[in-house]
């Protein structure tokens, strides 16, 4: 099974809150794994961001045409469950079962 690594293409397949949903569907690039607590510039708006030390897990940095929580576009954290990866040899695969028929 492929795994997610940084500069790797993924869909978001599934969210836990209502500003996440809209993100479902989207292809991202995953930029990197956060750890509760850790600091780091944002690649899309060069701010110094933190994760904050309270998080109960690791959240994916991923990029692309998708929304943060507080509505900032071309960013957003995601559960690592909530990926699928995507790499040119699976693509055709998973258009086929993705297509309704």
């Amino acid at each position: 099974m492929f795994q997610l690594k940084p500069g790797s293409v993924a869909m978001i397949v599934g969210a836990r809150t209502a500003s996440g949903r809209r993100n479902i569907g989207k292809s991202v690039e995953l930029f990197g794994l956060c750890q509760p607590g850790q600091r780091f510039v944002n690649p899309v708006n060069g701010v110094m961001t933190q994760l904050p030390a309270s998080a109960d897990r690791a959240l994916w940095l991923v990029t692309g045409d998708v929304y943060a929580f507080d509505n900032q576009h071309g960013f957003a954290f995601v559960r690592a469950e909530h990926l699928m990866p995507l790499t040119p040899d699976e693509a055709p695969q998973i258009q086929d079962e993705l297509t309704v028929g």
